[in-house]
C-alpha cells in the first residue's frame, strides 16, 4: 500500500515537473497571477526582476526592475548633464497592454532625445557633451492618485528628477482616493487634515493584507510568481470569469455606462462621499506641487480622459452627455484645471487636445484588438499621441526663459 502511494506521489511530482518545464518552454506565463504582491507602504507592488506575459487586453511581455516597477534599472545618481523625468500613475502609464517601447513615456523620451527641442535636444557644438533625457516610471496598474504620491515619496524622489509627471485618469482616480467610494482592501488613502494630508494605512490591519503577509500567504504568492502551472490555472479562472460576464444579460440602465467608470464624476458632487473625493484630490495635488518643488523638481499634471470624453464621434459624446442630463462631459476636466491653476501646476490636457475639430479621419486612442473601439486602455495610437504631446509640453517648459 505504501509503495503504491509512494509511486503515485512520485508519478504526480514527475508529471508536475514535466508540465512546468513544458509550459516554460512554450513561453506560458501570466502577469496578473502575481503582480499584486503586498507592500506595507503602497498597498501592493509587482515583484522585482520579474517577467511575464499579459494577454487579455492587448499583448505584451511585462518585465519589472529591481524596485518592482515596469521599467529598466536606473542609477540613483543622475548622470551629469541629463534631464531626468519621473512618471507616476496607474495602468495607463504602466501600460501592460503594449510593448515597453510603445508606452507613452518611452515615446516621450525618444522624441525629447531627438533633434529639434531647444535646451533638451543633443548639443552639437564642438566640445559639448550630449544632453540626454532619462525617463523613470513608478506607475502600477490600479494605483490611485494617493498611491502615486506615496510612490513619489517612497521611491521616485530618491532619484532626484528634474520633472515629475503625474498621469491622472479621470475615470477612476477620484473615487479610488476615498474609502467610501472604493472597494480595494489593500489600498492606502490620504485624508485631508489641518496640517496637510494624513495617511490612512488601515489596509495594514485588514484581513486581506494580514492573510497575504502571513506564512501561508507568502507561500501562495511565491507559488504564483514561480509556477507556470499555477499561473495557467489562474489565467483559466480569469478567462472563465470574463467569458461569464460577457455572456450574461446585465440589467438595462437608463444611461450609458463605460466599464470601470462611475458616471457621477461627470457632474458636481451629489453626495458627501463625492465632495470628499474632490477635497481629497485638491489636497493631493497641492501636496504633489509642494513636495516636488521642495525637491527642486517641476510638477506636471497629465489629464487622461475617459473613452467617452475623447471618443472621435462628437455626436456620440453629445448623446452620452444628454443621456446623463448634462450639456457635456467636461466638468471634471474644468475642475481639475482650476485646482492645478491654483497650485501652479502645468497641465497636459489630453481630453481637450483629442477632441478638437479636425478634417482628418477619426482616430481611436482607446481600445485594443478584441475590445470595443474607443473604450478601455490606450492602444498604440493613444500612447503615440500622448507621448508626442508630453514631449511638446516639456520641450516648451524647459525652453522658456526663466521668470524675472
Amino acid at each position: 500500500m505504501y509503495r503504491s502511494l509512494l509511486l503515485a506521489v512520485a508519478a504526480t511530482l514527475i508529471a508536475l515537473l514535466l508540465g512546468e518545464i513544458g509550459l516554460r518552454l512554450a513561453g506560458q506565463s501570466y502577469y496578473w497571477a502575481f503582480s499584486k504582491r503586498p507592500d506595507p507602504v503602497l498597498g501592493w507592488r509587482p515583484p522585482p526582476d520579474s517577467a511575464a506575459w499579459q494577454r487579455f487586453e492587448g499583448r505584451a511581455l511585462v518585465e519589472t526592475n529591481a524596485l518592482g516597477f515596469r521599467d529598466l534599472d536606473h542609477r540613483l545618481t543622475k548622470p551629469a548633464g541629463s534631464l531626468r523625468i519621473a512618471v507616476l500613475g496607474d495602468s495607463f502609464t504602466e501600460a501592460v497592454q503594449v510593448a515597453l517601447q510603445q508606452t507613452w513615456w518611452r515615446r516621450m523620451a525618444a522624441q525629447l532625445n531627438s533633434a529639434g527641442c531647444p535646451g533638451i535636444a543633443p548639443r552639437t557644438a564642438p566640445g559639448d557633451a550630449p544632453r540626454s533625457t532619462e525617463v523613470l516610471s513608478f506607475a502600477v496598474s490600479g494605483y490611485s492618485t494617493a498611491q502615486a504620491l506615496l510612490a513619489w515619496r517612497a521611491h521616485a524622489r530618491q532619484f532626484s528628477p528634474d520633472v515629475v509627471i503625474l498621469a491622472l485618469f479621470i475615470g477612476n482616480d477620484l473615487n479610488e482616493n476615498v474609502r467610501a467610494l472604493d472597494s480595494e482592501p489593500l489600498r492606502p488613502y490620504l485624508v485631508p487634515a489641518r496640517d496637510g494630508m494624513r495617511l490612512d494605512d488601515g489596509f495594514l490591519r485588514s484581513p486581506e493584507y494580514r492573510s497575504a503577509t502571513r506564512r501561508a500567504g507568502r507561500a501562495l504568492q511565491w507559488l504564483r510568481e514561480q509556477s507556470r502551472i499555477a499561473q495557467l490555472l489562474i489565467q483559466a479562472r480569469d478567462a472563465a470569469r470574463m467569458a461569464s460576464l460577457a455572456a450574461s444579460n446585465p440589467e438595462q440602465h437608463s444611461a450609458p455606462q463605460e466599464p470601470g467608470v462611475d458616471n457621477a464624476l461627470y457632474q458636481p458632487p451629489n453626495s458627501p462621499a463625492w465632495e470628499a473625493a474632490w477635497q481629497t484630490m485638491q489636497g493631493i495635488l497641492a501636496a504633489f506641487s509642494e513636495e516636488t518643488r521642495a525637491a527642486a523638481a517641476e510638477p506636471l499634471l497629465m489629464l487622461i480622459g475617459t473613452g467617452a470624453q475623447v471618443h472621435p464621434d462628437s455626436a456620440g459624446r453629445a448623446r452620452f452627455a444628454a443621456a446623463l442630463g448634462l450639456e457635456d462631459l467636461g466638468y471634471p476636466v474644468r475642475r481639475l484645471l482650476d485646482i492645478a491653476h491654483a497650485h501652479r501646476i502645468p497641465v497636459l490636457n489630453l481630453p481637450a487636445r483629442w477632441t478638437q475639430p479636425s478634417d482628418q479621419p477619426p482616430v481611436f486612442f482607446h481600445g485594443l484588438p478584441g475590445s470595443m473601439p474607443g473604450f478601455g486602455h490606450w492602444n498604440a495610437n493613444g500612447h503615440r499621441a500622448a507621448g508626442e504631446a508630453a514631449a511638446e509640453l516639456i520641450c516648451w517648459l524647459r525652453s522658456r526663459p526663466p521668470p524675472g
